[in-house]
Parts: structure tokens; sequence; C-alpha cells
């Protein structure tokens, strides 16, 4: 499974400052640019940049998942078929008895 800090979800981006005095904001040495938090907690990454590593990481996961079922649903083809023999040779064994019996019984 995903670990608890892929499932980490980030607050969205500010809306955009309705006023042109936001360009003010970045020459005073304010960021108004978004930014989320690095895996390694020392700085900050491009939204973009984390965005796509987590596409990365769930294509990844899903590749495995994929992999996983598909070996499972040979397994269970596997398990059908003999499921089908075992049916198929109770059923035979069925009417033998069944024929068994009434050869035994006696005519009316």
């Amino acid at each position: 499974m995903a670990d608890a800090e892929e499932l980490q979800v980030c607050s969205p981006p500010p809306p955009p400052p309705s006023s042109p005095s936001s360009s003010n904001a970045s020459s005073s040495g304010v960021s108004v640019g978004w930014r989320a938090p690095s895996r390694s907690g020392g700085g900050v990454v491009d939204p973009l940049e984390e965005v796509a590593r987590q596409i990365g990481d769930a294509s990844f996961s899903l590749t495995k998942l994929l992999e996983a079922t598909s070996a499972v649903s040979a397994q269970v083809e596997e398990i059908a078929l003999k499921c089908t023999e075992n049916a198929r040779f109770l059923k035979t064994w069925r009417d033998l008895l069944k024929e068994g019996y009434d050869s035994l019984r006696p005519d009316n």
C-alpha cells in the first residue's frame, strides 16, 4: 500500500491577487508562489514536480497491482479447470452408481 507520507494532501494554491500591487510583494521579499513540501524536508519542491512524482509512484504501484492481479487470475483459471474436471469425474461416478443400483433392483 502507499505510505502515509505519499497520501499527504497539500493545501491548494492561494487565489491570484486581484490588484497589481502583488509585484510589490515579491520585490519586498514576500513569496507569493505556492510550493509543496519536499520529501527530504530541507527545501521546497515545485508543485508540478511533486504531482509528477506522485503520478510516477501511483503508476509504479498500479503496475505492481496489475502484475499481482494477473498472477491471481492465472491461478483462478487453473482452479476453475480443476473444478470442471472434478465435476465431470463426479457426474461420471454418479451415473455409474445409478446404473449399478438400477441393475440390482428387481424387475416389476
